[in-house]
C-alpha cells in the first residue's frame, strides 16, 4: 500500500509541476539558495574585460584569477585570447599575445588538476602573428590555427606537441580552415576556397579529395569518423556532399546558390545547416537539419540564423538568431533558441548584444565547433557573453528549460565550459 501511494504521490506531483510551468515568454527570477546548493558541473574559463583569465562555476560564486599581466606592458599590451580546455578538462591551453612593434603569440598551457595550483608552461612562440584557433586533437597534441600576415589573411596551420616540444607546419592558405576525426586520427582541411585535402597523422602528405570547392569554412566529420561534409561546386550552383569514409561513397544532401555552414550532431546522426544565398561571411540563413539514417532534409526555420551549437548528448540544439544588426555602428542584436531533437518547434531564451569576441566566435560557428564549449557537461546551461545596459560586459549562463531568467556568472567578453 506505501508503495502504491508513493506512486500515486509522484503522479500528482508531476501533474503539478506541468500545471505551473510558466507560460511561454514568462521567467522566474533565479534561486539565490541555487547558486549555493546547486550540484557543481564542470568548469567555466573566462577571458575577462581586462585580457585576464579567470576561473568560475555555474554559481558565478567561485572565482580564481589565473593570469594577472595581461594589459599595458613597458612595449606594448599583453591579452589572452581564446583558452580551449582539453578533451579530460585538467589542462587549458590559451593564446598569450603581446602586440607592440612587432606582435609575439605564445601558446600556454595550464594544468588545472584539482588541488594544485595553476602550473604555466610555453608550449610555442612565433612572431608576427595572429591567433585564429587553438583545438585539442586529444589529450596530447593541439593543433594551432594562425594568421601569418594580418594583412593577406594567410593562415598557417601547425600541429603542436605540448609535452615533446614539437612543432609541424602542416598547410599554408588563405584562408584555410580545418577539421579533425579523432577515430581515424585524420585531418581535413579547405585552403584556398578550392581545395579539399585530407592528412592522417602517421602520413606525410596530405591528399587531394577535390579542387573545386563551393563557399563554405570548415568540411566537418561527424564524431564517429564515419562522414565527412563539405560543399563543391556543381555547374552554376553548388552541392552539399556527405561521404561515407569507409567506402567512400557520396550523397549530395542538397544543391544551394551562395554559401553553407554546417555542424554535426554528437552522435553523427544529423548535420545541422545554415544556408545564405549570398557568398559573404559570416552565413545567415534559413536553419535546416539533414537525418544521415533516413537521408531526410528537414526546415527547423526559415529566419536569419547565424551559428548553431549541440548539446553533448545531442539531444538539443542552440541556434543563434539575428535578430537586428545597427548599421551605424555595426551592433547585432541576437536571439537565443533551443530545439529539442527530433521535434520541429524551437523555444526562445534570451536576446542580447553579444561581446565581439562572442559574436566572432559566432560568425564562425563552424570553425570553432572543436574548441568551444558553450554547453555545461549536463547540457542544463548555455553559455553567453553580452553587452550591458551600462556598457559593461558580462557572462551569463542561460537555462535551457526557458523558464529562469539568466544568470549572471561575472564580468567577461568570453566563455567556455569545461567538457566535464
Amino acid at each position: 500500500m506505501g508503495r502504491g501511494l508513493g506512486k500515486w504521490m509522484l503522479l500528482i506531483l508531476g501533474v503539478l509541476l506541468v500545471a505551473c510551468a510558466p507560460p511561454p515568454g514568462f521567467q522566474l527570477p533565479d534561486d539565490p539558495l541555487a547558486r549555493i546548493l546547486g550540484r557543481r558541473v564542470g568548469r567555466v574559463i573566462i577571458v575577462g574585460v581586462d585580457g585576464n583569465l579567470y576561473l568560475t562555476d555555474q554559481s558565478g560564486l567561485r572565482q580564481q584569477a589565473l593570469t594577472e599581466d595581461a594589459g599595458p606592458a613597458a612595449q606594448g599590451r599583453r591579452t589572452y585570447r581564446l583558452p580551449a580546455w582539453s578533451p579530460d578538462g585538467r589542462r587549458l591551453a590559451v593564446f598569450e599575445v603581446f602586440s607592440g612593434e612587432i606582435t609575439r603569440m605564445r601558446v600556454i598551457g595550464m594544468d588545472l588538476s584539482a588541488g594544485r595550483p595553476p602550473l604555466r608552461q610555453v608550449w610555442g612562440e612565433w612572431e608576427g602573428e595572429e591567433p585564429a584557433v587553438l583545438s585539442w586533437l586529444d589529450p596530447h597534441s593541439l593543433a594551432v590555427l594562425s594568421r601569418k600576415d594580418t594583412r593577406s589573411m594567410v593562415y598557417a596551420l601547425r600541429l603542436l606537441d605540448p609535452e615533446g616540444g614539437r612543432e609541424t607546419l602542416l598547410a599554408q592558405g588563405s584562408p584555410l580552415f580545418f577539421s579533425w576525426n579523432a577515430a581515424r586520427r585524420t585531418l581535413a582541411w579547405h585552403r584556398e576556397g578550392r581545395y579539399l585535402e585530407i592528412r592522417g597523422l602517421d602520413e606525410g602528405e596530405a591528399r587531394q579529395r577535390s579542387d573545386h570547392t563551393a563557399a563554405f569554412n570548415a568540411p566537418a566529420w561527424s564524431p564517429d569518423g564515419r562522414w565527412l561534409a563539405w560543399a563543391e561546386q556543381e555547374g552554376s550552383a553548388s552541392a552539399l556532399r556527405v561521404e561515407e569514409t569507409s567506402d567512400q561513397v557520396t550523397r549530395t544532401v542538397l544543391t544551394f546558390t551562395g554559401g553553407i555552414a554546417f555542424t554535426w550532431s554528437p552522435s553523427g546522426r544529423y548535420l545541422a545547416l545554415i544556408t545564405d544565398p549570398t557568398t559573404t561571411l559570416p552565413r545567415i540563413g534559413p536553419l535546416d537539419l539533414y537525418d544521415v539514417e533516413t537521408d531526410t532534409l528537414t526546415r527547423l526555420d526559415d529566419q536569419s540564423n547565424l551559428a548553431l551549437f549541440w548539446s553533448h548528448d545531442g539531444r538539443k540544439l542552440a541556434a543563434f538568431r539575428l535578430l537586428e544588426v545597427d548599421p551605424a555602428s555595426g551592433q547585432v542584436l541576437l536571439q537565443a533558441r533551443i530545439y529539442d531533437l527530433p521535434g520541429k518547434t524551437g523555444r526562445d531564451l534570451a536576446a542580447f548584444i553579444p561581446t565581439r569576441s562572442f559574436l566572432e566566435v559566432m560568425a564562425f560557428f563552424d570553425v570553432f565547433q572543436l574548441s568551444a564549449s558553450l554547453w555545461s557537461p549536463d547540457d542544463r546551461f548555455l553559455l553567453i557573453s553580452a553587452m550591458e545596459p551600462e556598457g559593461e560586459a558580462g557572462v551569463y549562463a542561460l537555462h535551457v528549460s526557458g523558464w529562469l531568467e539568466p544568470r549572471r556568472l561575472g564580468d567577461g567578453v568570453l566563455a567556455f565550459w569545461s567538457p566535464r
